[in-house]
């Protein structure tokens, strides 16, 4: 029987790894970041937490690709596109799966393992990220299910390397159940993908705050909005969608719900995906740009808007105002940050 191989904390450092780990903590720690500090942060959680479990099931060697999962959670089948023709449901841990993703703090990531784990030479001196990388190496080798793949990001909040679970960073190699080629190369392929997953998390969300800002800018320039904020809302959760099963979600008729998704496409906020005049199918723009059905846009982005012509009367307004007040509690004796102690009457 061939010798337990050697644990990724217990690797040598090199110039290379070393340089791999700075870069794949400095991408992990900006994405935790934006995530914390976004207000998109529940709908890129969903729409990551699709990208994340497709990358699982193609660890598992299901040829699943993300659009599959974000088909399956909508209730809908692209033309064109084959049905997963499989013996076993690939989509059966999806649900729980995103139920345990939403867990807070409190939990010690040694909870829930399904094997023994001994800490392993060089443990205590490894940094946190390759301690993350060297349980999910050792867990799927004990573990042949999806279920350590899918753990590892919930694994990385337990460590105190992210705030919440991240779903987009689910990563592993297949070799890795098999010990499978040197070490050092399988650690620092492994903190590559990291990287990788953490950087298109961010543009994930840059695209999704794109997505918001258009639907916003584009009902606050019509004149009879309608349905169009319920449906803006919608596909924040539900970016896939038909008429027949969006009718049911606004309580409208087939038809009228064709006429909204059409209205929207053409105010640049969903993306149709068929090519067919009836029974179409729509996008929201921010995932057809993630799955590469439209080009993303070439040069620098758009300059923004200038404030309207009719808000400058009424800044010049304020400010004088404010410059009015300033001056009177300067006679007064009264600083324009709060009033002093000794003067807080404010009359002429």
């Amino acid at each position: 029987m061939s010798p337990p191989p050697l644990p990724l904390c217990a690797l040598a450092w090199t110039p290379d790894l070393a340089a791999a780990l700075a870069k794949a903590s400095a991408a992990l720690g900006r994405l935790d970041a934006r995530i914390c500090a976004s207000s998109w942060a529940p709908a890129w959680r969903l729409r990551a937490s699709w990208a994340g479990y497709a990358a699982a099931l193609r660890l598992q060697a299901f040829a699943v690709d993300e659009i599959d999962s974000i088909l399956h959670a909508c209730g809908l089948q692209l033309a064109g596109r084959p049905r997963l023709e499989t013996a076993a449901d690939p989509f059966a841990a999806l649900t729980p799966w995103q139920a345990r993703l939403s867990e807070k703090g409190g939990r010690h990531w040694r909870e829930d393992l399904p094997f023994t784990f001994d800490p392993p030479q060089g443990w205590a001196e490894a940094p946190a990220l390759v301690r993350a990388l060297t349980l999910l190496d050792a867990w799927v080798r004990n573990d042949k299910t999806i279920a350590p793949w899918l753990t590892f990001p919930v694994m990385l909040a337990r460590m105190g390397l992210t705030n919440r679970p991240l779903p987009c960073l689910v990563l592993g190699d297949p070799g890795q159940r098999f010990a499978l080629g040197p070490r050092p190369a399988l650690l620092k392929r492994l903190l590559k993908q990291l990287r990788r997953a953490a950087d298109e998390g961010l543009v994930r969300l840059d695209r999704l705050e794109d997505h918001a800002r258009r639907t916003a800018a584009a009902i606050a320039r019509e004149r009879r909005p309608g349905l169009l904020a319920d449906l803006g809302r919608l596909t924040l959760a539900q970016p896939c969608l038909a008429a027949r099963t969006l009718a049911p979600l606004l309580g409208l008729t087939i038809s009228g719900a064709g006429k909204l998704l059409e209205r929207a496409t053409r105010l640049g906020l969903l993306v149709e995906t068929s090519g067919r005049a009836t029974w179409r199918s729509y996008l929201a723009r921010d995932v057809a740009l993630t799955l590469g059905l439209i080009a993303p846009p070439l040069g620098r982005p758009a300059i923004s808007a200038p404030p309207s012509p009719a808000l400058a009367p009424v800044l010049a307004a304020f400010d004088a105002e404010m410059a009015a007040l300033d001056a009177r509690l300067a006679r007064l004796g009264v600083s324009s940050e709060g009033p002093s102690s000794e003067d807080t009457d404010l009359s002429p």
